[in-house]
């Protein structure tokens, strides 16, 4: 481990506590996270920073930043899809894309990724990819899990 002190042993990076968005219109797109998931601003708006502040549920900050340049938040990976920057943790998901569905709010269906949880993608109003994750096997019980996705997914029993 050259060039790493004995304070920083093992991994130093803790979390993510900001992340930065490319949007047009940041109080329009504020106002879009709270509609649709209740994020409240972390900090008043500052017009002369150009940016609105939000706060997830856990205190990470997410910067709506307004750009004039190309809105471009995804990349293709090795096979060719389309790939999201992040993904965001939630509870009862199913009632999350329900409550995007009814916003109208641009949404693709609910996967099972199997260890991975039950995901769905979802995008802003500039465009920008995002994707939505709840490890039903860890938060709900087997009888829970089983259910749910029977209930999502069709399943025969």
């Amino acid at each position: 481990m050259s060039g790493i002190s004995n304070e920083f042993m093992g991994n130093a990076l803790k979390a993510v506590c900001s992340v930065y968005v490319p949007v047009r219109n940041p109080i329009k797109s504020a106002q879009w996270w709270q509609q649709n998931f209740g994020l409240e601003y972390a900090v008043p708006f500052n017009p002369l920073e150009a940016q609105a502040i939000m706060k997830l549920a856990d205190g990470q900050w997410l910067h709506l930043v307004e750009t004039a340049g190309q809105i471009d938040n995804q990349f293709s990976n090795k096979s060719g899809y389309e790939m999201f920057r992040f993904t965001f943790e939630v509870r009862r998901i199913e009632v999350l894309h329900g409550h995007l569905q009814s916003n109208g709010v641009r949404i693709e269906h609910l996967k099972d990724r199997d260890s991975c949880g039950i995901n769905f993608v979802f995008y802003d109003l500039d465009g920008n990819k995002y994707d939505v994750n709840e490890v039903v096997n860890v938060h709900r019980t087997p009888t829970e899990v089983d259910k749910l996705k029977a209930h999502l997914f069709s399943l025969a029993k």
